[in-house]
């Protein structure tokens, strides 16, 4: 089963084409900071920026919470405020809610994983359909693997999104979105993820390629409360 996951992820990266369409860079950061409420219940409160062509295009500031119902299941709740910067240089701003579902097992120190999440936008669908800001299912499957005696954690995923919408562009396939990355395991409070994504729209007018740098850093105060009862 493992074998043929893996298999599934590697034929999705590389069969990805993108010839005919816009390609574009952009860095993503995102700094944070989480907590628990609860044995079972966690926080987290992150700031997001999206840069392209030293322009910041995208700024969100993101509320979760998100409930341990067993080892291997865990629902979430996240509220964001999207700021976008449209073609003429203003920025509109978006309300969006996403509901997700997360399922993962670990196999000795290999990390299977799962998640839906369906986001749901205050302003509604437009004509103009961007799977990142509008209605929209995704899948996520993901695979990481704990080295032994190492600092780093690597992680593999893609993400399908889908428009789920009765309309010109809806019921469709409309974004993959493919991830490399490390988790760099450092001492004490410190979160710290580099990776790089691979980001194509499909299916749409204007369809184009991101190339992402991608940097994640969180502070988790659970972990420096536990620090300090161990003392």
């Amino acid at each position: 089963m493992i074998q043929g996951f893996t298999t599934v992820l590697f034929l999705i990266i590389f069969s990805i084409n993108a010839v005919g369409q816009q390609t574009s860079f952009q860095v993503w950061t995102e700094t944070g900071v989480r907590g628990k409420i609860t044995k079972k219940l966690d926080w987290n409160l992150s700031l997001t920026n999206r840069i392209q062509d030293y322009k910041l295009v995208t700024l969100f500031p993101q509320f979760s919470l998100k409930y341990k119902v067993l080892d291997w299941f865990k629902p979430s709740i996240d509220y964001r405020l999207i700021s976008n910067r449209e073609d003429n240089g203003n920025y509109t701003n978006n309300h969006r809610i996403n509901f997700n579902l997360q399922f993962e097992q670990e196999i000795k120190r290999l990390s299977v994983g799962f998640r839906f999440r369906y986001q749901y936008s205050f302003k509604g669908i437009s004509t103009n359909y961007e799977p990142e800001f509008d209605n929209a299912i995704r899948l996520k499957p993901s695979l990481s693997y704990d080295i032994k005696k190492s600092f780093f954690t690597p992680i593999l995923s893609s993400e399908f999104f889908f428009n789920p919408s009765v309309g010109p562009f809806g019921e469709r396939l409309t974004r993959i979105r493919t991830f490399f990355g490390l988790d760099i395991n450092l001492k004490g409070p410190h979160e710290l993820q580099l990776g790089y994504f691979f980001d194509q729209k499909i299916n749409l007018p204007r369809s184009n390629t991101r190339n992402v740098l991608n940097v994640q850093y969180s502070y988790n105060l659970s972990s420096k409360k536990k620090n300090k009862e161990e003392r």
